[in-house]
């Protein structure tokens, strides 16, 4: 259910300025993209994503609390296999998180991951193409909301990379013994 947006963006605005997304932009240049943003209230038990499906909007969580999840078989054999999924992580408002910036970066843009409402969520995204088209208008907010998003995926790179690295001694320990 999409909501009015420019206003309920605006009194959202100093939760805005602390999103890992808009670090380093000025007020003014937040309010650049809140003309762009969308609001949508998603209910409890919802999916905002679905791993494998295409997308190409970018997701603030405003308010509520969602859960990541992935597949723990891949895509070729859940036929062959009954879809199990595991839980990365529940993120809520209070960690400022945003999701599907991988979007902002692919051609054929397909979720790595799915993500459900645990509570009702108010979210704000905006799309790939309006993204495009303000740092088409202004590279320097291009440059930094850029910027942010590879800080993201860096911090989130050294996480899986560690996660890698347990799951790979605990599975040689348990072959070993």
């Amino acid at each position: 259910m999409k909501i009015s947006k420019t206003k309920t963006l605006l009194s959202k605005l100093d939760y805005l300025k602390k999103v890992p997304l808009f670090c380093d932009l000025n007020e003014k240049q937040i309010k650049t993209i809140i003309v762009s943003m969308h609001i949508e209230q998603i209910e409890k038990e919802q999916f905002i994503i679905r791993e494998g499906d295409a997308g190409n909007n970018l997701y603030i969580l405003l308010s509520g609390e969602v859960e990541i999840s992935k597949s723990l078989v891949l895509p070729q054999w859940i036929q062959a296999a009954q879809k199990q999924e595991k839980s990365l992580i529940r993120l809520s408002e209070k960690h400022h998180p945003f999701f599907g910036e991988m979007a902002m970066f692919d051609d054929e843009p397909e979720r790595s991951a799915s993500i459900k409402a645990i509570q009702s969520c108010l979210m704000a995204f905006i799309t790939k193409k309006d993204l495009l088209k303000i740092i088409k208008n202004d590279p320097e907010i291009g440059m930094t909301i850029y910027r942010n998003i590879a800080s993201e995926l860096v911090v989130r790179l050294k996480k899986a990379n560690k996660d890698i690295l347990k799951l790979t001694t605990a599975f040689t320990l348990a072959l070993e013994g």
